[in-house]
């Protein structure tokens, strides 16, 4: 690493309750016809029979791109197949979409998963593996563009609303920046953890509030007052939309618990065998959950606990679905990308863990949807993707420029069906330095940064049960799932802060 530069701190969320406008509106620059990256004019109007994209069309407007971030939501929605899920919304965008069923973030808790897939770099390679910094403070990277910025800079006009960036926004990524959408209001007192509470309070769950007073409502409304606004302009906008739920304190208003009785929740069971088979490396990774675990364990709380996920998620679903709405409503979907994804998974009581910060399927695989203007039929995708593909994506599907450094490889021919990825390497997710999982379309490998290693055979074991690492007869699998883990990798960032971890104590 070169010379550490100051550690810039700064608080865990946006909490300004103002308005800020970065800049003055702009005058719309000149923008190339769309599309003009590779083969995109001809495989879109193929693939979506698009009247915007037909030969003989007039410098057509590049599309629009609306980027929906929903903070912590796991594969627990309806259009991956699970069947306690509702999410009406999203399955109604998906059944429009593109959907990445084996799609992973490249660090399993919020910071560094957004600072990758925002400027398309490995966390490896940024040493940008904590909750801080942001990218932005570490000198070496500071002239980095995020995927927003690089669009507005090339004509387009970027509004960005809620939890886009983990801590706080880059006034570069857009024209007009919107805080104030936090992780609360939070009740008087805690509604499950005990009123002197040795617990962080963000580990609360319970029914709270009605629909107009949370932050989502008010988050929904105000995006769909800009995109109102944006839908004028002379520019292509880039709308960027981050949902707070359901990231804990798994609150939502009552109506949502009503859809997920507590009866159709099985009780929880103790998974303190799955361990045994785990290096003991893993087990110093992951965080110290031992005694929230225990307190789940009494009283039937874990069930509560899953029932708040649950709705939080099917609020966060709502909310989401205003957005759509108004989209369709106002006559965009016909040139407008929607991208929609989870920063990460969530445990939710595998290996007894709860949140995040593990190296599991659990952590790592997240809910990802493309959908192309005019689409009007699903697509599956079973290959392995990552969000750091969504830099180079959305570069190639509005015809524009990639800059130097990307580490994501495009989605495009996915998403029009004339790549099927069979030659796709595998996810790479990385949690602090020297620890890497690889994820191709049956197996999971994990290295640790001690070379203890876990492989899990997603084909007869999807839950993970099973530690193959030390079957003799795997040792070329193994082999082969290796050689995508990086030989070299970068120490902490200057000024990392919060990995949660007691393998990296301070960080």
């Amino acid at each position: 690493m070169e010379e550490p530069c100051q550690r810039i701190s700064f608080p865990c969320v946006v909490t300004r309750s103002e308005v800020e406008v970065t800049n003055e509106p702009r005058a719309a620059k000149t923008l190339p016809a769309f599309p003009q990256g590779r083969k995109v004019a001809a495989l879109l109007a193929a693939a979506l029979t698009l009247p915007v994209f037909l030969a003989g069309a007039e410098a057509p407007r590049p599309p629009n791109v609306l980027l929906i971030a929903v903070d912590d939501l796991n594969t627990d929605v309806g259009f991956l197949g699970v069947s306690h899920a509702q999410t009406p919304e999203m399955d109604r965008l998906a059944s429009r979409s593109t959907i990445f069923e084996n799609a992973h973030c490249q660090a399993p808790i919020c910071g560094p998963s957004r600072n990758s897939f925002l400027t398309g770099r490995h966390p490896h390679r940024t040493g940008l593996y904590s909750l801080e910094p942001l990218y932005s403070d570490v000198e070496e990277l500071r002239d980095v563009p995020t995927f927003p910025q690089w669009f507005r800079e090339r004509g387009y006009r970027s509004v960005m609303l809620g939890k886009i960036f983990h801590s706080r926004p880059d006034r570069r990524a857009a024209d007009g920046i919107f805080g104030g959408y936090n992780f609360g209001p939070f009740p008087e007192k805690p509604i499950e953890l005990p009123e002197k509470n040795p617990f962080h309070p963000f580990y609360d769950f319970g029914a709270f509030l009605e629909d107009q007073e949370t932050t989502d409502y008010r988050l929904a409304n105000d995006a769909i007052r800009e995109m109102r606004k944006l839908a004028g302009g002379p520019q292509p906008f880039f709308l960027s939309v981050g949902f707070i739920r359901p990231h804990c304190p798994y609150y939502a208003p009552q109506r949502w618990f009503d859809l997920h009785p507590i009866e159709s929740i099985p009780p929880y069971q103790d998974q303190t065998a799955d361990l045994a088979d785990l290096p003991a490396y893993a087990k110093q990774l992951i965080p110290n959950e031992g005694k929230f675990h225990r307190f789940l364990l009494e009283e039937d709380r874990a069930r509560r606990l899953l029932q708040s996920y649950r709705a939080s998620i099917s609020y966060a679903d709502h909310c989401i679905g205003m957005l759509l709405a108004a989209l369709r409503e106002a006559g965009l979907e016909e040139n407008t990308v929607v991208v929609l994804f989870g920063d990460h998974g969530l445990q939710n009581g595998r290996k007894n863990q709860w949140f995040k910060r593990t190296l599991w399927e659990a952590s790592t695989r997240v809910p990802l949807l493309v959908s192309l203007p005019g689409q009007q039929q699903a697509r599956r995708v079973a290959a392995p993707v990552g969000l750091i593909d969504l830099f180079p994506t959305l570069c190639e599907v509005a015809g524009m420029p990639q800059p130097d450094g990307l580490d994501g490889l495009s989605l495009l021919g996915l998403l029009d069906g004339s790549d099927q990825g069979a030659g796709r390497p595998p996810a790479l997710t990385s949690h602090g330095p020297g620890n890497f999982a690889v994820r191709d379309d049956r197996w999971r490998y994990i290295r640790y940064a001690d070379g203890s290693e876990e492989l899990y055979d997603h084909a007869s074991d999807p839950d993970e049960l099973r530690n193959l690492a030390g079957e003799p007869a795997l040792a070329a699998e193994k082999s082969r799932l290796g050689a995508f883990i990086p030989s070299i990798w970068s120490d902490f960032a200057p000024g990392s802060k919060d990995l949660g971890s007691s393998a990296f104590p301070g960080k």
